[in-house]
């Protein structure tokens, strides 16, 4: 069989990914659809981890605020904690104690909240 005698069957035949040919290869669908997964299944672990961290870090900070307001001030000051980005000197949980005339902060707890650090304050 020479070049000239090509079957006829072949004639108009493209290999997968020939210019021109909009269809795509099996193996590709299948990379696609593999690569989807394991997305989805890498964020289905993820996510429930970080939202429970969240959770806890909130009420870790929650609970130390409580005491440091309650150690600053009294029993009756409401408190409320809050994450900031906003400078690097405040950088993580930071508590407030709500007064009538605004805001006060009472303690860094850092980026992972603990126990606060609580000094004496001096008074005259």
């Amino acid at each position: 069989m020479t070049d000239d005698e090509n079957p006829r069957e072949l004639d108009d035949w493209e290999p997968y990914g020939a210019p021109g040919d909009e269809t795509t290869s099996p193996w590709e669908r299948r990379r696609r659809v593999m690569r989807i997964v394991a997305l989805v299944t890498m964020i289905a672990m993820v996510v429930p981890g970080a939202l429970t961290s969240w959770a806890i870090a909130q009420s870790t900070a929650e609970r130390s605020c409580r005491i440091a307001v309650d150690y600053y001030a009294n029993e009756r000051t409401p408190s409320r904690v809050a994450f900031e980005l906003g400078s690097p000197d405040t950088l993580g949980w930071n508590c407030y104690a709500i007064a009538p005339t605004g805001e006060v902060r009472v303690a860094l707890l850092g980026l992972i909240p603990g126990p606060p650090r609580l000094v004496p304050t001096t008074r005259v």
